[in-house]
């Protein structure tokens, strides 16, 4: 078992020698962080989408760096307690929103003309 202290206290030294910190993708690259939460249950934490593959939890139970990112920035903690149950139930991935081109008709792919889709 991975003596998770010792880990952290290395990343944090490697970020004082470095002199700038580090990606948080760099220091938990092949690393898998497990938390507890009244609230959520377990979750983990990883690099990116390819540790959280090789992790083989259930995807809706991992946060890739980014998708941590994305939801630190909410400031209500029952918005990201609904996240989290969105999340979880259909074993999704935090991401950017997508919004649609202005006039583009909803279920139409841009075609990047502009246009909308439309002819």
């Amino acid at each position: 078992m991975p003596d998770y202290l010792n880990i952290a206290r290395r990343a944090l030294e490697r970020a004082k020698e470095a002199g700038q910190p580090e990606l948080l993708e760099d220091v938990l690259k092949g690393l898998a962080v497990e938390l507890w939460s009244d609230a959520a249950g377990c979750l983990f934490i990883v690099a990116d989408e390819d540790d959280a593959q090789l992790l083989g939890e259930p995807r809706g139970t991992v946060y890739t760096a980014a998708e941590l990112r994305r939801v630190v920035q909410i400031g209500d903690p029952a918005t990201v307690v609904e996240i989290h149950e969105w999340k979880r139930a259909f074993n999704g991935r935090v991401r950017e929103v997508q919004r649609r081109e202005s006039g583009m008709a909803p279920g139409v792919a841009s075609n990047g003309d502009g246009n909308g889709g439309r002819e």
